[in-house]
């Protein structure tokens, strides 16, 4: 399991995340609450090894970490890749268009079965990736509106309460980089470049979101993301060996 400090942590990043109020018109939903024991397994092997690299996503997709309790969790990748079992909870408040189903298939996040898909490649034993490298989210809330849950970013609040919800989700993220010595960081996407770039990484790199509404993002990402890879492995993000 990850160590004491960190689940002490992560309990009261969650708790201080859960008691933030909106104006958002919406549905707002912490899968670090009732996704807590998958979200502890993920970290069991995302944190089992030395952590020099971060790859850092936004906040929670509605067919991804939100059901799962893993970041980019498509459901298929978080079974057959990171062989994650186990039962999720349902949330005290969840969207009738958007409900919670755990493993149960439904659809796979399409930028979660993107950048899990470049990793299986690169490394098909999934610890021989995590030997070096952890992946997670700045933002652990996930935001769907009123009318028809359909999702909306950490970017699209309002001014005041977007400072508050960065301000509390960065302090965790730089004890998270100086928890686990994080010396390179990955952005994936701008938001999260953004939020890297405040905690002084020591290494930086931005790498286009794999977003399926995004059409730059199927070219790039295309064929398993080679030309991400290639990226990765020039800026010394990933080594050939």
């Amino acid at each position: 399991m990850p160590d004491s400090l960190f689940i002490t942590r992560t309990e009261a990043f969650r708790d201080v995340v859960s008691s933030l109020r909106f104006s958002f018109d919406g549905v707002v939903m912490n899968p670090l609450e009732y996704a807590w024991d998958m979200f502890l397994a993920y970290e069991d092997i995302a944190l089992s090894g030395d952590d020099e690299v971060l790859f850092l996503g936004m906040n929670p997709g509605p067919d991804g970490m939100m059901q799962t309790g893993v970041p980019f969790g498509a459901r298929s990748v978080v079974r057959d890749y990171l062989g994650l079992t186990g039962e999720v909870g349902r949330p005290a408040h969840e969207h009738p268009a958007r409900p919670v189903t755990g493993l149960v298939e439904r659809r796979d996040e399409p930028s979660g079965r993107a950048f899990w898909s470049m990793i299986r490649r690169l490394y098909p034993d999934c610890h021989d990736f995590f030997s070096f490298a952890t992946v997670q989210n700045f933002c652990p809330l996930a935001f769907l509106e009123r009318e028809r849950g359909r999702n909306v970013t950490p970017d699209k609040l309002v001014r005041s309460e977007r400072k508050l919800l960065e301000d509390v989700c960065l302090d965790y993220l730089c004890f998270i980089i100086d928890h686990y010595r994080v010396g390179k960081a990955v952005a994936i996407g701008n938001y999260a470049y953004d939020q890297l770039v405040r905690t002084g990484c020591r290494k930086v790199v931005k790498i286009l979101h794999p977003s399926p509404i995004n059409p730059a993002a199927h070219r790039v990402w295309a064929q398993e993301g080679r030309q991400v890879s290639e990226y990765l492995f020039k800026e010394g993000i990933l080594d050939r060996s």
